[in-house]
């Protein structure tokens, strides 16, 4: 679990925001699985994902994520096209206005991705401490 300046693990809860600097000297790791011609599951495209199984609808979950209403809609194209069986289900409106979600499939995608990046934190975490350790106390240049 990452540790705060005081050494204190921080939770998914009350997590204080960092700073630029704190961010870049926690040496975040940051998952991207690249299918090549099929297309690339990261970060945004899971946290879409997230936000359409919480709010049911991807223009919600785009702008819970500060993303324009096209830019929701097209990764999210993107996102049933990386796969044989489409992970979002897009239901047209009607009076009570339309909505979405998320396939069983695309349930276990996010699952099976958040998975894997815990692995990946795990194994990296003690090269991760000794990159970060020996960092200078300032960045040489301006980032």
């Amino acid at each position: 679990m990452p540790q705060t300046k005081t050494g204190s693990p921080r939770t998914g809860t009350g997590r204080r925001k960092l700073s630029q600097t704190d961010q870049t000297r926690d040496g975040q790791l940051k998952l991207r699985i690249d299918f090549g011609p099929f297309g690339i599951l990261g970060p945004g495209k899971i946290a879409l994902m997230e936000g359409i199984a919480r709010h049911g609808s991807i223009s919600a979950a785009g702008k819970d994520l500060a993303m324009s209403y096209r830019r929701a809609w097209e990764l999210a194209e993107e996102i049933n096209h990386i796969f044989a069986t489409p992970l979002i289900e897009k239901q047209t409106g009607g009076s009570g206005g339309g909505g979405a979600r998320l396939s069983e499939f695309g349930v276990d995608v996010v699952q099976r991705f958040r998975a894997i990046e815990r692995a990946c934190a795990e194994a990296c975490d003690a090269d991760l401490r000794v990159l970060r350790a020996n960092l200078p106390t300032k960045p040489l240049t301006a980032a």
